[in-house]
């Protein structure tokens, strides 16, 4: 341990740099894996986060594990390679590459889904100063690399599907369920959208593990690809477009949100404590649901809506952009 800290002592300072924040990097994508493997929260200061996973093909699990291996690769490549022209020259096109793919991602928040990953802007921040610490040269190229690729992306249309451009009402949505559990008739028919990368939305879901009495439909806003319960009805084919489209003619830009349906009377509730709570007292316990805090009158003027006010929810702009990309 004491020679490879004096060895670490000779380095130039833009070296010693470096090594600190690729192993930095290292550290944290290795806790973030280690979190979402152990089924808690990532590191996040904001919902962006979960809207940002739920819009990409493959877990967050393994963008982690793929920014693992980045950031330790550049740790050991400038470790043991500080004499090697040929290996720095190789960690360079490797911090080069990741800026690029920083450039997509970072293009795609702004652009289409218009809300921010601040976990993935900590990542970005990291891939930047690595490639500011290998001179001025490099950091020029690194740039124009970053801003060619914004601008690529920039230019691309992202065009929503038909259902996502259709009027969408309460009549469609059974066109987007991807799961439906059976409850008693004289109860209240629930539409929980959701995301599976959404960790409120799983709580919601887990909750119901031991049944309800309502009837209650998983309207999903991204592909599902994991679904934490069992259901005798699944639906293969449903239309997430439907869906997205449904919670944009709300402007409801967060998940869960639990829409009700009792007789003429329609009731929106968001977030996912508030959504646990009216199951406890309308669904699993006889007790009276809460009175409305606001209402308003959609679709059909015998219909009334009653919006409750959110409290945990993952946030995001799930009205047009959010909405025009799977997960």
């Amino acid at each position: 341990m004491i020679g490879m800290y004096r060895q670490f002592q000779q380095r130039p300072l833009t070296i010693k740099l470096s090594l600190v924040v690729a192993f930095g990097g290292s550290l944290l994508t290795l806790i973030q894996i280690i979190l979402l493997e152990s089924g808690l929260e990532g590191i996040c200061f904001s919902g962006g986060c979960e809207v940002v996973d739920s819009q990409t093909t493959i877990p967050p699990l393994f963008f982690n594990f793929f920014g693992l291996v980045f950031f330790q690769s550049v740790f050991w490549g400038l470790g043991v390679g500080r004499r090697s022209k040929e290996l720095q020259f190789y960690v360079r096109m490797f911090l080069l590459a990741g800026l690029a793919a920083e450039g997509v991602l970072v293009a795609f928040q702004y652009i289409v889904i218009e809300t921010f990953c601040t976990y993935c802007l900590i990542i970005f921040s990291l891939v930047v100063l690595l490639n500011l610490l290998q001179g001025l040269h490099h950091a020029v190229t690194g740039a124009a690399i970053f801003v060619s690729v914004v601008i690529a992306f920039s230019t691309l249309q992202f065009k929503p599907t038909a259902s996502e451009s259709a009027v969408t009402g309460i009549k469609d949505l059974g066109k987007g369920v991807y799961a439906a559990l059976q409850g008693e008739e004289n109860k209240p028919r629930l539409s929980l959208f959701f995301s599976s990368s959404c960790p409120h939305c799983e709580k919601v879901i887990e909750s119901m593990q031991q049944g309800t009495t309502c009837t209650v439909s998983f309207n999903p806003v991204s592909r599902v690809t994991k679904f934490p319960l069992s259901t005798e009805m699944r639906n293969e084919h449903y239309d997430i477009g439907v869906n997205r489209a449904f919670m944009a003619s709300l402007d409801q830009k967060y998940i869960p949100v639990l829409l009700v349906e009792q007789q003429n009377h329609l009731q929106l509730i968001s977030g996912g404590n508030a959504i646990m709570n009216y199951l406890d007292k309308s669904c699993r316990l006889p007790s009276a649901t809460p009175p409305p805090k606001q209402t308003l009158n959609i679709f059909e003027p015998a219909k009334e809506l009653v919006l409750q006010e959110q409290d945990d929810s993952c946030s995001g702009d799930v009205d047009c952009k959010e909405t025009k990309t799977g997960q």
